[in-house]
């Protein structure tokens, strides 16, 4: 025979207490008593806690505030400004500017392309007659066709493209060039030998085609970059009591525009005092953060952070501070939650505080002219600026996709040069194109006459996308120097110089005649400037799509082994 098991069963877990004493009650341990009181307020007379003026805590607010809305957009600091359109992104005004002279956006062949057949499938779509709509495709191929390759090889602008020239051959004929077809839309072209009823159809056709060519392709302002200065710079104005007050971005590289991006500029003197509507009640809220001390007795602290576990030098006082703010005054932080409108300037006019024993309490701004926490700068003086919290029209769910053009603007200091190095471009179709990928041209050689002899050259071979950076005066008679866009000249074999081979992308903006930048916005470490396709939603959730620039650190020094008058050893030697 076995012994039969027997297994125990547990439903809770409790402590056991005894029953003499206090009953059987756990009061005693709950309440944590002490057997000399006078001892703890000795202490708290020691600390000087019976002197603390911060005993009691918020319960009650009423807070008013002052709003001003945005009133105008200036793209760059000689720019024109213009009205802040409602809904619309900042980053989108301050980005998707045009040059002065640009009547659209730039577009490569393909978007131009499909523009224009947009406007053919647009024709189908106001009733023409069958028979008028191939007289009309013929005129308006005609009035506005596709650039073609010329009659230059070496100055074809797609000559090192062969993706867009494929794309060119492919197109040739068949679609209309939608940047010149908008501008003879503009001036009222019409195809001729059109009877009436069907120029009032090609009317509304190209009514339909242009409002929707302009919300696509029209720059919204002109432009904020700033070339010499490898940055946007544009600015917003609002009025707070009457007073005219500008925020600046001097320093704007891309991607989100926050309000740190921005200095404040009043035009000289205090602003006048905040006019707040009627005060509104709320409740504060304690902050907290993870790690802090815990206030009840048995409650337990979280252990995200190890607050006793960090360690801090002599030296480390940030580190310090922190430790202390977290262990003694990290329940002396409160929270008031605002709604407060967008595309506006805000400032507190009135703040009163309810305590937990029943006294008012007026909170005015902490002014110190040497130390600031989330105020914007002087832009007169580098001071704080007055109290103004600036809620900007900033794009929500923004998405940037790879960049279409790169170039890295480098030192070479071998060659007492910069180089303003074109990684990729945006090719004719739209695409990314690497340039290192371009076959080289012929190196630059002198043959001699004596086929033992010694050849010689003229200077070393430098890819046709390093676009050299001269040092030239910054001033006439003055010692600063900046840095001009050049060109390293081209050779045949027989000496024939070629012509130069220009910039491909609008970074560098070939079409500019003479381009510049200064010489301090290029150091030894580089820079390097991008543009990306980015699309947004507005506040009025519309979508808006541009091809934004990005300023980065670049990756050092470069070495383009410019050399010239060399010398080559004979072939076969």
């Amino acid at each position: 025979m076995f012994d039969v098991m027997h297994f125990g069963q547990f439903h809770r877990v409790e402590p056991v207490v005894r029953p003499s004493g206090t009953g059987g009650q756990l009061d005693d341990a709950l309440a944590a008593r002490v057997a000399d009181p006078l001892f703890l307020l000795a202490r708290q007379w020691q600390v000087a806690e019976f002197a603390g003026e911060d005993g009691g805590s918020p319960v009650w607010c009423a807070l008013s505030t002052e709003s001003t809305p945005l009133g105008s957009f200036r793209p760059s600091a000689d720019g024109t400004a213009v009205p802040l359109p409602k809904g619309v992104p900042l980053e989108f005004l301050a980005e998707a500017g045009a040059a002065v002279g640009e009547t659209a956006r730039q577009l490569t062949l393909r978007a131009a392309a499909r523009a224009g057949g947009r406007f053919l499938a647009t024709l189908r779509t106001v009733n023409l007659p069958s028979g008028a709509l191939d007289d009309i495709d013929e005129a308006v191929l005609a009035k506005a066709p596709l650039p073609g390759p010329g009659s230059d090889p070496e100055r074809d602008p797609l000559r090192r493209d062969p993706a867009g020239r494929a794309l060119r051959e492919v197109l040739a004929g068949r679609a209309p060039d939608g940047v010149v077809l908008a501008g003879h839309l503009a001036d009222g072209w019409r195809p001729p030998g059109l009877t009436s009823s069907q120029r009032t159809a090609f009317d509304r056709a190209a009514e339909l085609w242009l409002a929707w060519f302009a919300e696509q392709y029209r720059p919204p302002v002109t432009s904020s970059w700033a070339r010499e200065r490898l940055e946007h710079r544009f600015a917003v104005t609002a009025a707070p009591g009457g007073r005219t007050v500008t925020l600046t971005a001097p320093e704007y590289t891309g991607g989100a525009a926050d309000a740190y991006h921005f200095d404040l500029d009043t035009g000289g003197g205090p602003l006048p005092a905040p006019a707040g509507g009627t005060p509104v009640g709320m409740l504060p809220t304690r902050v907290t953060y993870p790690g802090m001390p815990a206030e009840r007795w048995w409650e337990f602290e979280d252990a995200a952070v190890n607050l006793p576990d960090i360690d801090a030098g002599v030296p480390d006082l940030a580190r310090l501070l922190v430790v202390e703010f977290a262990n003694v005054y990290g329940n002396d932080h409160w929270i008031v939650p605002v709604e407060l409108a967008t595309s506006a300037l805000h400032r507190i006019a009135s703040l009163e505080v309810v305590d937990t024993f029943e006294e008012t309490t007026v909170i005015e701004p902490a002014d110190d002219d040497h130390w600031s926490v989330f105020r914007l700068t002087d832009a007169a003086t580098g001071a704080p600026a007055p109290p103004l919290l600036p809620l900007l029209p900033t794009a929500s769910a923004r998405l940037e996709g790879a960049p279409v053009e790169e170039v890295l603007f480098a030192r070479d200091e071998m060659a007492n040069l910069g180089f303003a190095i074109e990684r990729i471009v945006q090719s004719a179709t739209g695409r990314p194109r690497v340039r290192a990928d371009e076959p080289p041209d012929d190196e630059p050689r002198v043959s001699p006459a004596d086929p033992a002899a010694l050849a010689y050259r003229l200077l070393t071979q430098v890819p046709p996308h390093w676009i050299p950076l001269v040092p030239v005066p910054l001033e006439q008679g003055a010692a600063a120097v900046c840095l001009r866009r050049g060109q390293i000249p081209r050779f045949s074999a027989d000496g024939t110089r070629l012509p130069q081979v220009k910039a491909a992308g609008r970074v560098l903006e070939p079409e500019v005649k003479r381009v510049f930048f200064r010489d301090e916005e290029v150091p030894r470490a580089g820079v390097t400037v991008s543009r990306v396709p980015v699309v947004a939603r507005g506040e009025d959730g519309r979508v808006y799509q541009w091809v934004g620039r990005r300023v980065r650190a670049g990756r050092g020094e470069a070495s383009s082994a410019l050399a010239f008058d060399g010398v080559v050893p004979p072939k076969g030697s």
